[in-house]
């Protein structure tokens, strides 16, 4: 027994190895008193004298909790006109503050590279939590420390520092292509004040070719031949947002001293426990499948074989799978409690009506109708009905042609041992609403991240390595020159 159960967590762990991918990432850093003339030794990029940890503290240190963001913003935006780039604000509200800074005006319609980035960040929680305050910016240890540092504020000063390298150029000869930043608003919130505003609205203006923005990231530990090579999830699609309410309102009140066989609160209950407890479907989507095969190549043995041939093992193993969180939410249409309430009474009044809320997040293959039809069969059995209260529409998976193909030599170049593989995010983000009017947009944070980090995101201590910095914007140097260059050239 011990044996098999060692070879089903060998093979298992092959599945794992593409959940453990988040929206945002991290990596390694130095002190604000000694990593400035070091650091810039170390570099290629010539930053003419714009120290990237001081500018990302600066940044920080302007709260921009999500509705809060135009200062923020505007900070941002008068650091971009300063230092040589086109600013254009698309709105200009305290919840949604939006612009791009761009090499060239976006009135010259140049078709346009976007890096887009986000403003807002989600609130710090209890100060007392924090070894650092959390809108102090304070480097230390290595690290600049802060709410939105990695999610997603280190992101956009990487982006804006990168393309400055291009402003000379940019003046003295026609480029092909323009290239923008472009910041936006209540990500956080679901993208509505942002990213949703800009397609629906200023998609024309903004011209954009293909958009880079949040995703995966790099890991370590994920190749069991070679843990020290990081893997880095390139985000080419994700899932979608589902919210559904399960309700009751039974015709059946009166005094809790004598309870009826059916009433609201209880049929709502036991329509949710068997919801919960239902066993979701395996599926091996295609990008998922795609990630396992380039990885298997690094590997031998089982894992090799295992990561060959997911689509035979992973539905052997589906008690793990669905009892594992992470490889859950890559593998099955996921559905989390998120409210249950009934009509306000007394606490010996029977409610009239009782209400539960689910979150769930579908894969990109599924049919949005068909999952509906599978929860009301599973519910069937209670006095219950079935409301969608959001649906998000899915998103088209992004090629993997030329566009993909520029991020990943980029990072090639940057980490040289590393790996590149196609990515499914698992939650959602600003992406989706640039895939759905069919322009190609791909999710990377360009750093190796550490899971220490990648636990502070929307934690405390929440902190991001200068070391990185340095790092992501070469990644984001190079990303521009062969999307200026080399795709002129094929």
């Amino acid at each position: 027994m011990r044996g098999l159960f060692v070879f089903s967590r060998c093979m298992l762990l092959c599945i794992f190895l593409t959940c453990v991918f988040v929206s945002m990432a991290v990596t390694l850093v130095a002190s604000k008193a000694d990593h400035q003339l070091e650091e810039k030794e170390n570099h290629q990029v010539t930053l003419k004298g714009i120290d990237p940890a001081i500018l990302l503290s600066d940044y920080v240190q302007v709260p921009s909790v999500s509705g809060q963001e135009k200062e923020a913003g505007e900070f941002f935006a008068q650091f971009c006109r300063d230092h040589g780039l086109h600013v254009h604000v698309f709105t200009d509200e305290k919840d949604s503050y939006n612009f791009a800074a761009s090499l060239y005006p976006l009135e010259m319609q140049k078709p346009n590279i976007v890096l887009m980035t986000h403003i807002d960040v989600v609130p710090p929680g209890d100060p007392e939590g924090w070894t650092h305050p959390p809108f102090s910016g304070n480097i230390e240890d290595g690290m600049v420390w802060g709410r939105g540092t990695i999610d997603n504020k280190a992101m956009g000063v990487m982006q804006v520092l990168a393309i400055l390298q291009f402003v000379r150029q940019a003046a003295e000869e026609d480029l092909p292509y323009n290239v923008s930043l472009l910041a936006v608003s209540g990500e956080e919130t679901g993208g509505y004040m942002g990213a949703r505003i800009i397609t629906e609205h200023f998609l024309d203006e903004l011209n954009p070719l293909v958009v880079y923005g949040e995703g995966g990231a790099g890991l370590k530990g994920l190749i069991g031949r070679n843990p020290d090579m990081p893997v880095f999830g390139l985000a080419v699609a994700q899932k979608r947002i589902l919210w559904v309410a399960i309700e009751s309102s039974v015709a059946a009140s009166g005094h809790g001293s004598v309870p009826r066989k059916r009433y609201p609160t209880k049929e709502v209950i036991n329509a949710t426990n068997a919801l919960l407890e239902a066993k979701p479907k395996i599926t091996i989507s295609p990008t998922v499948r795609e990630s396992l095969l380039k990885m298997s190549a690094y590997e031998t043995g089982i894992r090799r074989r295992v990561m060959r041939r997911i689509d035979f093992y992973g539905p052997l193993f589906g008690r793990f799978v669905r009892n594992d969180p992470l490889i859950a939410s890559m593998l099955t249409n996921t559905i989390s409690l998120t409210s249950l309430s009934s009509a306000e009474g007394a606490y010996n009044q029977i409610p009239t009506h009782a209400r539960a809320v689910f979150d769930c997040r579908l894969l990109p293959e599924t049919d949005e109708a068909k999952f509906l039809a599978h929860v009301e069969r599973i519910v069937s059995p209670y006095e219950v009905t079935v409301k969608v209260i959001r649906s998000s529409p899915g998103a088209p998976t992004s090629e993997q042609g030329m566009f993909y193909a520029a991020m990943k030599n980029s990072i090639y170049e940057v980490y040289k041992e590393g790996l590149v593989v196609p990515f499914m995010f698992v939650a959602v983000n600003d992406n989706r609403f640039f895939r759905r009017h069919g322009i190609p947009s791909y999710g990377l944070l360009p750093v190796i991240m550490s899971e220490e980090l990648m636990e502070s995101i929307h934690y405390f201590d929440e902190r991001f390595p200068v070391e990185s910095l340095y790092k992501g914007i070469e990644v984001y140097v190079n990303l521009i020159r062969h999307l200026l260059y080399d795709t002129q050239s094929n």
